[in-house]
Formats: structure tokens, sequence, C-alpha cells
């Protein structure tokens, strides 16, 4: 891919001290094939840009309905509707909305674009230690654009890390780690059938994968979401453990529920599985944090 060439961005977080070492830069890709139920940016699944509505911004103007070549959008008595199996994307209506309440998630960047955004932060970088991280979504999905950033980041001496969970081939994932020099490496569950329950993707592409990586030699954190009622028992974080001591890991991530993004679901007329499922208490945490430390390896709460 040259630098010219594009793919779809829908986030470009600024000054962050997570994912990954020292101040970053997080850019967010689209395009995800996993279909967590606890994800908290359902906004990164699809590939292409998509249409997001917030209720409570609406003033009921009705402009967008006027617009819309599809007549995919009706007036509701508190808003409006969109029939997205109409909607073609043309967004019209959300250049029409006045009030904000219509909003694209997504947007087609080149290389050089991303690359002359996050370089503005360059001096931070190499102050702190930092650099860029790219996250998704699954940035693996795009992974010749995914690429084609880091080897222009790295050319410019900056840090650079990727966020994944490895379900991809392993030619795709080389592409991509060929120029990353940090790895957060997301794990869901030790079960097969677990794992497709709650992701949509079985467990083995990703488990090789994870192997893989780890003798990569590039350096790589393990990070764990703790989701109650799913992969928070004793079992599944002694066969957690059991890997992680496998590809030599001596630290991993732990990265408690939380009910942040539930809304975005709303926004984006999908359904969230898991409103009525409440975070986990500070004790269950501090429980499996403990336990890691039992067979020697040190669990950061975040990261």
């Amino acid at each position: 891919m040259k630098s010219g060439d594009k793919g779809i961005v829908f986030n470009i977080q600024r000054y962050s001290i997570h994912d990954g070492p020292g101040i970053r830069t997080i850019v967010f890709l689209k395009g995800c094939p996993l279909r967590c139920k606890w994800c908290s940016n359902p906004e990164s699944q699809e590939l292409m840009p998509e249409l997001s509505y917030m209720k409570k911004s609406c003033t009921q103007c009705c402009t967008c309905v006027q617009v819309c070549p599809k007549n995919a959008i009706t007036p509701i008595e508190d808003g409006i509707k969109i029939d997205r199996n109409k909607c073609d994307r043309c967004f019209k209506c959300v250049e029409s909305c006045a009030s904000g309440a219509l909003k694209i998630e997504g947007k087609e960047m080149t290389v050089d674009e991303v690359v002359e955004e996050v370089m503005k932060d360059e001096l931070f970088y190499k102050r702190s230690g930092g650099g860029v991280t790219l996250s998704g979504g699954e940035v693996l999905v795009q992974y010749s654009f995914a690429a084609a950033i880091l080897e222009a980041i790295k050319e410019k001496g900056i840090n650079t890390a990727i966020e994944t969970t490895g379900y991809a081939s392993w030619k795709h994932f080389q592409q991509v780690l060929e120029y990353t020099d940090y790895v957060l490496y997301d794990l869901k569950h030790t079960d097969e059938e677990k794992h497709l329950e709650g992701t949509g993707v079985g467990l083995s592409l990703i488990l090789n994968n994870l192997y893989r990586a780890a003798e990569s030699g590039k350096d790589l954190i393990v990070r764990i979401p703790l989701i109650p009622e799913y992969n928070m028992d004793e079992n599944n974080i002694l066969n957690l453990i059991e890997i992680l001591k496998n590809i030599k890991q001596d630290e991993v991530h732990i990265l408690p529920f939380h009910q942040l993004g539930s809304q975005k679901y709303e926004y984006l007329g999908r359904k969230y599985e898991l409103r009525n499922l409440k975070p986990p208490a500070d004790n269950e945490v501090e429980s499996i944090r403990q336990l890691f430390a039992k067979h020697g390896i040190k669990a950061t709460i975040g990261g």
C-alpha cells in the first residue's frame, strides 16, 4: 500500500496514557470480525462508515426526512425513526442536521493524513517514551492500511503498537507485526464453545496466532476482559494462567467489564444484550488479581 492509499478510521484519540507505554495517540480503525457482546465500541464493528442518531439532541426539525432520497427516515412523536435497510449511507441527512443529532461514524483517510495527524504530538512521544497505537475494531481487518501507517511512523523514529484480537491469517498478521514494537493481545476465554458464544468466532486461530506473536520477539502483553457470568470462574482463570506460562508471560492486563458505550448501540439502531449485567465488584477483581499473583504473574487492572 502506498502512502496515499486509504482506509476507514472512526476516531483518533490524543494524549492517551493507556494502550502502550508513555503518552500515545490511538488511531481507531473500523471493521471487526468479532461480535463481543460486551463491546464498548460498536461503531467499530462495521467496516464502512455508518449513521448514528442521538435522540436527545434531535430538535425534530425533520429536515433529514425531507432530504433522504430513499425515504428511510420518518418522523415519530419523540424524534425520527431510521429504516437502516433502506439507508444507502449517502449521509445527506447528516449534512442537513443543524442540531448534530445525526453523525457519521467513520471516515476515509489516507495514510499521509493519518500520519500527519499523529505526528502533531511527536514531542510528547519522544519525551515520554510514548508513540502511536492502532486499535479498532480489529486492526488486522485493514491490514495493508495498518502496515503502511505503522511503517511510515517507524520511519520517523516513533514507537508503534497495536491492539488486536489476533483473529486474522498469520500472513496478514505478519505484515502488520513487521512494523510493530508493542503488541496488546486480547484473550477472551479458553474454551472454544464459550469463546464462540461470547464473541461469535472460534478460539483456535486466536490461540495459534498468540503463540506465534509471542515467538516473534515483539514486546507482548495479553489483555483479558473480566466479564461476569462469562469468563471470571476460577477454572478459566487457571487455564489462562497456563497459557501465559506457556508463552513465558509474567504480566497480564485485566480489564473489568463496564457499561460505558452501551448507549452507542441505541445510536446505531442495535440491541445491547448486556444492559442488565453489573460490572464486577472490586473484591471479585482483586481476588482474580491475587490468583494471578499466586502463580507468579503480575496482573495490572486496566492498561
